[in-house]
């Protein structure tokens, strides 16, 4: 068989097209639903004259009834076509955003959000994942889901600037037309691009799936699609001791997510500046999410998994710097694009690690859950924080001790559990 990385038996291989909608899912999808969000809240706390804990809850509403359909998502995703279950999401929450732009009182939003939440469930990072589950193999399945990652930083180019020009020019009901726009641009692309699994393009192997050679030296047993049920890995403690990690990645990730152009603003007084220095600071995902996909395949994902976050935490610090010198947001760029990768690799590349590809899709919708949660706690802590001390900078050195916290999580997880996962039949790699 004469296969590479482009090519298997001589035909170019269809998981890089699947690869380039997993990129443009983060591109656009992840993009509009966790790095556009933070541009409303100066606006719409203003014109409707509340606080931004209130106004926080509408990232709380909507990320309850996220986690509620995460928890069925994966199983959807693993019955019907890929294709189908995606753009339903797309539709439901960009139609969602075109009521929003009518929303007259707070109240409204909190259904509006409280309805988009289940499509945002199944169209943000789970597509990229399942789609790298299924069309990659082992060998090179981190550098693929670093490479489909990456969409969300070159996306935060683009629309950031965009989206923060409609709603400073037209105000923030343009904006979210504007989001519902961008949304659904993914639509026609999924219809027409996406194809569920490898066998359906006549595909029997993936690129980096091991040679038969090396299966045979490794004992006659595949490592496609081979692992534990999610029901198998629920009764570990490698699981929980992870998926306390993603929840807890996601408490400051979320925060930083949503009050980052907030804090930048009260700061500088400029909310152009503000933007820029969060598009700059999503824009080193490009490079930082490539990179740690690379360092997952090369050093291992379970040391990865613990030193990314130390990156994370020093990031906190530096911002927290910067309400007193603004040279610390600079130092704040590099730290960032290593640590803000975490979210969106590591849970991803350490549930393939420790539990295989037997049930991932399943398992990818339960450590969304986690994130979900951790969607809930980040933000309001951060708000609450800000409207009791009139600062961020205590949030930013809470969020700094909890990404050391994560390392410790993953370095814990790595050590628990190894002979019940070998005694049922899988053997992390």
């Amino acid at each position: 068989m004469n296969k590479n990385l482009f090519k298997i038996d001589g035909r170019f291989y269809y998981g890089w097209v699947m690869l380039f909608v997993g990129f443009m899912t983060m591109f656009i999808a992840y993009v509009v639903k966790v790095n556009l969000s933070s541009l409303f809240y100066t606006p719409i706390t203003e014109e409707l004259g509340i606080t931004r804990t209130a106004y926080t809850q509408t990232n709380t509403i909507l990320t309850i009834t996220m986690l509620i359909g995460s928890a069925f998502i994966g199983k959807i995703y693993k019955k019907y076509p890929v294709k189908y279950v995606l753009t339903g999401c797309i539709v439901l929450t960009s139609a969602v955003y075109v009521l929003m732009a009518g929303a007259t009182s707070l109240w409204q939003l909190y259904l509006l959000s409280a309805i988009q939440g289940f499509g945002w469930a199944g169209a943000t990072n789970l597509p990229v994942t399942i789609i790298v589950s299924n069309w990659f193999g082992p060998k090179i399945k981190g550098t693929a889901m670093s490479i489909g990652m990456l969409g969300s930083g070159a996306g935060a180019l683009v629309w950031v600037p965009i989206a923060n020009h409609v709603i400073s020019t037209y105000g923030w009901r343009a904006g979210y037309l504007a989001l519902a726009a961008i949304n659904a641009i993914l639509i026609p692309l999924s219809l027409a691009l996406i194809v569920s699994m490898p066998a359906d393009k006549g595909f029997e192997t993936r690129v980096g799936d091991p040679s038969p050679e090396e299966v045979k030296a490794a004992g006659g047993v595949s490592t496609q699609k081979t692992g534990i049920t999610g029901k198998e890995a629920l009764r570990t403690s490698r699981w929980w001791l992870q998926w306390l990690a993603g929840l807890v990645t996601m408490i400051g990730a979320s925060a930083f997510s949503t009050q980052c152009v907030a804090y930048f603003t009260d700061i500088t007084g400029d909310s152009g500046q503000a933007a820029a220095i969060y598009a700059g600071a999503l824009g080193t995902l490009i490079l930082g999410k490539f990179l740690l996909g690379v360092f997952s395949d090369i050093f291992h994902i379970k040391r990865t998994a613990v030193i990314a976050p130390m990156f994370y935490a020093a990031m906190f610090i530096a911002m927290m710097m910067a309400a007193s010198d603004m040279r610390y947001s600079t130092l704040m760029l590099p730290l960032y694009m290593i640590g803000g990768a975490v979210p969106s690799v590591i849970p991803f590349l350490i549930t393939a690690r420790n539990f295989g590809d037997k049930e991932y899709s399943v398992l990818s919708g339960w450590m969304n859950m986690a994130g979900n949660i951790g969607q809930i706690i980040g933000p309001t802590i951060a708000a609450f924080i800000f409207d009791i001390t009139g600062t961020y900078r205590l949030a930013w050195i809470i969020f700094a001790v909890l990404m050391v916290v994560v390392g410790i999580l993953y370095l814990l997880s790595s050590l628990t559990s190894k002979k019940q996962i070998e005694a049922l039949g899988y053997k992390p790699q």
